[in-house]
């Protein structure tokens, strides 16, 4: 499955890169993206109106969504060709250059049931439940997390890595290199609600994976405090998909109660303040 899977990958980074064949422009700020609607509308329901009915956007090919942040439109654009983000445009292949291919990093691979993606789910021939990742917790009460681990990587032996060089060098995608001691808490809370408010499932799927891996990893950070208030001021009371994981780090973690900075956030945001208050008395959060 790995060679078909990194060519379909490697076709779809290659077009948003090249701009090649593409009839749709998104336009933020002073940035433009050159995209493909076949590809964007989709994967996102908000695509699909705006390309599909008689809205100026239809009719111009431009679509501004320059009210968003500029960082967080790039996210979602590379994940529509990447089905991920944080990831790093290619590096032109040593064969273009007239070099000799170096050993190749191996593919980074996504557990694909973890996404609810339409695109990544024909590419890994399955069918993924609509259940694949509950928006809200199934146990409350829990602790702890339920760590969803997006990346296992399984190391190659130097035939391996010889035998696949003249192969799949130019497919493979290179594996993202993100600083895992690096906090990205916000970052991952904004693509969450850039992915509700235009209507990519998958990515939204993704962010909240990505959140909740993040938050057992870095909920002592100095980021923290900021994310609580980004989470409950981008997201609706119903939707628990974030707020869950912030409510079960406050009870696996009591002392976030005696940082100054979380208390300073929590009188601020009256949304954190409640479910604590609930959680605090013994309460359920949600209805």
């Amino acid at each position: 499955m790995d060679a078909p899977h990194n060519e379909l990958m490697s076709a779809l980074a290659t077009l948003l890169e090249a701009g090649k064949y593409s009839d749709l422009t998104i336009v933020c700020g002073e940035r433009r993206w050159a995209v493909h609607r076949a590809v964007i509308c989709s994967r996102s329901g908000f695509f699909d109106g705006a390309c599909s009915n008689r809205f100026r956007e239809a009719e111009t090919g431009i679509i501004d969504l320059s009210e968003d942040e500029e960082d967080a439109v790039e996210h979602m654009i590379k994940y529509f060709y990447h089905l991920d983000y944080l990831v790093k445009s290619r590096p032109s292949s040593p064969r273009a250059r007239g070099a000799r291919s170096p050993s190749p990093r191996r593919p980074r691979k996504l557990n694909l049931a973890l996404v609810e993606d339409p695109l990544l789910a024909q590419a890994a021939n399955t069918t993924i439940p609509s259940h694949a990742i509950p928006l809200t917790p199934p146990d409350e009460a829990a602790s702890r997390f339920e760590s969803l681990s997006l990346n296992e990587k399984t190391p190659m032996t130097p035939h391996e890595m010889e035998e696949e060089a003249d192969d799949y060098f130019s497919l493979a995608m290179p594996e993202q290199e993100v600083d895992s001691a690096v906090p990205h808490l916000i970052l991952h809370a904004k693509m969450y609600a850039i992915a509700e408010k235009y209507g990519i499932k998958g990515l939204k799927s993704l962010a909240r994976s990505k959140f909740s891996t993040q938050v057992e990893q870095h909920w002592s950070s100095a980021e923290f405090p900021e994310t609580i208030q980004d989470v409950y001021e981008t997201t609706v009371d119903s939707d628990r998909g974030l707020r869950d994981i912030v409510v079960q780090t406050f009870r696996a973690h009591p002392e976030l109660a005696r940082r100054k900075d979380v208390e300073a956030v929590v009188k601020e945001t009256p949304g954190v303040a409640w479910d604590l208050f609930r959680v605090g008395w013994g309460m359920p959060v949600t209805a």
